[in-house]
């Protein structure tokens, strides 16, 4: 209430006792707690601490905050954050799972991490240990932006593992947490934290995870605030997949690729911009003949049909097809069912 009447914490502090009491359901016990508090916690201190830090506070009044965590039912009022947020993580899918994952979660989770921040997507996940630690990795590996969300303290060493880890995320995007310094990582503080983890994004990729898994607590968050929820399949036989089958029993979409998931956020492929080609990729481009490289160019990242390809190109249906081939296995192209294309 008081956030929503002065806009800002600081506002809220700076505000006297009777302007506090003007505001509709405060009363004076609550004016002479807010005063308690302010002097316990020693400001000067904390602003001390943050400086060495190097870690900023963004109120739900901030310019800063990100928009989409500010629409969910119970928004964090204060967050602390070390690297920047900025408004192209509104782009941000969560991928999530468990820290005992499987080699092959650890792959599909590193593959979709890359493949979403080479077409302009933020990732975020949790900093723990296993699939999230992957998932950031494999982010900030292709170049991309991730976000770390924090269920202790911004000074808290935890998982140790996982320390320099944490520095590069906050060096390429941001680590965050709404909990003061100092504060340990109790276990009640992790669904705590999920509900930011998923209200920062426009969908949230399941991985792998157990029934009873964390994972899944974060992913009925994103079914509450209204965002989309994906899942990977996996391996009938192994636990660490029945949480995602689960989820795809009730209504979850499958996801195999990057494409999936855009394609389940309803998102045009090409408003998502894909970054910088690698110079494998430059290499691969730099070989095209003249008739393969018509043909890409004719593509889009929406699928198309041979047809309208052909006719983009002006080339007879026989030659684009020939081109076709040659280019998806070079890795340029993915066929879709229906003689359709994308360029990837």
């Amino acid at each position: 209430m008081l956030i929503d009447a002065f806009e800002t914490p600081q506002a809220v502090l700076g505000a006297s006792n009777d302007q506090l009491r003007s505001v509709s359901g405060i009363t004076a016990t609550h004016v002479r707690r807010l005063r308690a508090a302010e002097a316990e916690a020693d400001l000067p201190r904390l602003r001390a601490l943050l400086d060495e830090l190097d870690c900023h506070l963004v109120s739900i009044g901030d310019d800063r905050y990100p928009k989409l965590l500010r629409e969910i039912d119970d928004p964090p009022a204060l967050l602390y954050v070390r690297g920047g947020l900025e408004p192209r993580d509104e782009l941000a899918v969560a991928i999530v799972g468990t820290r005992r994952r499987t080699d092959y979660g650890e792959m599909i989770a590193r593959r979709l991490a890359a493949d979403l921040v080479r077409r302009g997507f933020t990732i975020v996940s949790g900093l723990a240990m296993g699939l999230d630690a992957d998932a950031h990795e494999a982010a900030l590996e292709a170049g991309g932006r991730t976000i770390g969300v924090l269920a202790c303290g911004i000074d808290v060493n935890y998982p140790s593992a996982n320390a320099q880890l944490r520095e590069g995320i906050a060096a390429q995007g941001a680590v965050l947490t709404e909990l003061a310094p100092g504060t340990p990582p109790t276990r009640d503080r992790f669904p705590q934290r999920n509900r930011i983890l998923s209200g920062l994004c426009v969908g949230t990729i399941v991985v792998e995870a157990p029934l009873k898994s964390g994972a899944l607590i974060t992913a009925r968050l994103a079914v509450e605030q209204g965002r989309e929820v994906f899942a990977v399949p996996g391996n009938v036989t192994s636990p660490t997949s029945r949480g995602c089958h689960d989820l795809l029993r009730h209504g979850a979409a499958l996801v195999e690729t990057a494409e999936d998931v855009v394609e389940g956020l309803g998102i045009m492929l090409e408003a998502v911009p894909e970054r910088e080609p690698d110079q494998e990729r430059q290499r691969k481009l730099a070989d095209l003949p003249a008739d393969q490289r018509a043909v890409l160019e004719a593509l889009s990242h929406q699928p198309r049909h041979i047809d309208q390809v052909s006719d983009v190109a002006q080339m007879p249906t026989s030659q684009v097809s020939a081109a076709l081939m040659l280019l998806e296995v070079k890795g340029l192209v993915k066929r879709f069912p229906g003689n359709q294309f994308v360029r990837t």
